[in-house]
């Protein structure tokens, strides 16, 4: 009679979602659930292919492939900081375990070079003179290239001919990669085929566009080793971009800003500073094209990051046409003071209002010698964003500024975005330096919980100095049920925030928040110890935070 087990394993839909629950990385360091594969993909016909298909989707180190090979055809020389090396020709009965291997990978991550990945990229190439392309089914590759811990070979993982990387493609460079650094180590034989590294750091500097993936997912951290036309004509190679990341690029210059503009299935844009001088050539360019051609930028938009001037951000934000947007994170990297006009930019066009779910404003430290001569910010300069009725999230966090922010905004905010998620308001300098007490009161975050039926994070300084015994505006007296709903309130967080009687703030948060999962508080800097214990005291009133953090790091870490 066969077991249920195997009934289980029959069902192919859930195996592999067992599959999926081992393979979940929530500690890297803990070995269990890919031992726990391996065991399965040993176990019988039955469960081996899924279970190899898992194990191999993934590869990390280039070590990982050099052990498919026989040891008598390549050994490593050197221990540490080695080669490997061929101990004689390649026969197409040395690609056996390969083949049956090699076709399972998808992703393939050589983006920790810095931290050595080990030999093997060395013999990418030798394979390559077999096999082409290396991993036909490659979906992604995120790649560091650097001589110094020889990892320049994983250019012949890339294969344009053949689309491969076929969805995303991450190129990072913290130097220049230069021939004259590919002085051989370990003498090659002589019936050695494969490019060597001189010959591969040829091809990798000819041309980005002669060799640069066609994905839909483009990310490109170069700093200044990579100039900027080499990545216009690169990026003017390719067909399918639809997200596209430069974080750690630099200024991109208005030529390739304006190219992106004209991509008509840009979906995402997340770049690093941009300068004014780039925003101002971008804007005369798009504006001469709209007179001539009518012709829209960034017209399929959805998600937008970007650094830069305030002035410069909000001319940036002014040139989008797409209806589609509904995620914007703007970094403001000076100490220029900030007004309403940028959000008007952002909501204004037709309907896009109603389409922003997320939204994100940082700003940056500046040094400033009075610190009375610092800007302030109102919270009314949000107002513009109080039309976007399906705002989910609002995160804002400045550095450089003093903010005003009090129960009217925070009532203005539950008003008007009932489906807000999650919302993070925080003053660094507010808090650290102007010694001022958070205008935001504990009980006002009642009226999220009235309004806001979603809100699953709040993370921001209140003023918890409460005296009295919390009763909901609606109740006259104490018989509120002691449950306000049946969400999960994922976590609080009051940041410098002074706290008073720990038991009625207690009472107040698990009769609002019965569900809390994670909470977090701390006092002032220029209050006391008596303050932090005075937090200490609230969270151990609080009996369901410990229990469901515990259940819920449970639930990750045991498999179903």
């Amino acid at each position: 009679m066969e077991s249920a087990a195997h009934h289980f394993i029959c069902i192919r839909e859930l195996y592999d979602l067992l599959l999926v629950q081992l393979s979940l990385e929530e500690n890297p360091s803990d070995k269990t659930d890919r031992v726990s594969i391996a065991r399965l993909a040993r176990a019988s016909r039955l469960t081996s292919g899924p279970a190899l298909d898992v194990l191999w989707s993934k590869v990390t180190r280039p070590s990982q492939i050099m052990r498919l090979f026989p040891e008598d055809a390549l050994q490593l020389a050197g221990m540490f900081g080695g080669e490997y090396t061929l101990l004689r020709p390649l026969k197409e009965s040395d690609f056996v375990a390969f083949d049956k291997y090699a076709p399972r990978v998808h992703f393939v991550d050589f983006s920790k070079s810095f931290t050595g990945l080990g030999a093997g990229c060395e013999f990418l190439s030798t394979i390559k003179m077999h096999r082409n392309p290396i991993f036909p089914h490659l979906r992604s590759f995120e790649w560091h290239p650097t001589t110094r811990f020889n990892t320049v070979g994983a250019f012949h993982l890339i294969s344009r001919e053949h689309n491969v990387p076929r969805d995303e493609f991450a190129l990072t460079m913290w130097g220049n990669i230069s021939s004259r650094d590919a002085g051989p180590r370990y003498p090659a034989p002589e019936f050695f085929t494969g490019a060597g590294l001189a010959e591969t750091i040829d091809s990798f500097r000819s041309p980005l566009s002669s060799w640069l993936p066609d994905v839909p997912s483009l990310s490109i951290n170069t700093g200044n080793y990579l100039a900027k036309q080499v990545l216009l004509q690169g990026l003017q190679s390719l067909s399918k971009l639809q997200h596209f990341y430069a974080r750690a690029s630099g200024s991109l210059g208005a030529e390739i800003l304006d190219h992106l503009a004209l991509l008509p299935n840009l979906k995402t844009l997340h770049i690093g500073d941009e300068d004014e001088k780039s925003i101002s050539l971008l804007h005369d360019s798009v504006r001469r094209r709209e007179l001539t051609t009518g012709s829209a930028s960034f017209p399929a938009l959805e998600s937008l990051e970007i650094y830069g001037p305030y002035l410069a951000l909000t001319t940036f934000v002014m040139l989008i046409t797409s209806q589609f947007l509904h995620a914007v994170c703007l970094n403001v990297t000076d100490a220029h003071p900030i007004d309403s006009s940028i959000f008007f930019e952002l909501t204004a066009p037709s309907g896009r209002s109603s389409l922003l779910r997320h939204f994100a404003f940082y700003t940056q430290d500046h040094a400033v010698a009075d610190h009375e001569r610092r800007a302030v910010f109102s919270m009314t300069s949000f107002e513009p964003l109080l039309a976007c009725r399906n705002l989910e999230t609002l995160d804002i966090n400045f550095d450089a500024y003093k903010v005003e922010f009090d129960d009217a905004d925070l009532e203005k905010m539950a008003n008007a975005w009932p489906h807000l998620e999650t919302l993070k308001v925080f003053s660094r300098y507010t808090q650290q330096f102007c010694w001022a007490d958070p205008q935001v009161h504990l009980y006002t975050l009642w009226s999220l919980v009235e309004k806001c039926r979603n809100i699953r994070r709040i993370e921001m300084p209140v003023d918890a100095r409460v005296c009295s015994q919390f009763v909901p505006p609606r109740y006259p007296s104490h018989t509120r049920p002691a449950t306000s709903g049946s969400f999960s309130m994922e976590k609080i967080g009051f940041f410098l925030s002074p706290c008073g009687s720990p038991a009625h703030v207690a009472a107040f948060l698990n009769f609002a928040f019965p569900h809390l999962i994670e909470f977090f508080a701390g006092p002032p800097k220029n209050d006391g110890t008596c303050r932090t214990q005075t937090w200490a005291q609230v969270r151990e009133a609080l009996p369901g935070v410990d229990r469901m953090w515990r259940a819920l790091r449970l639930a990750h870490a045991t498999p179903c």
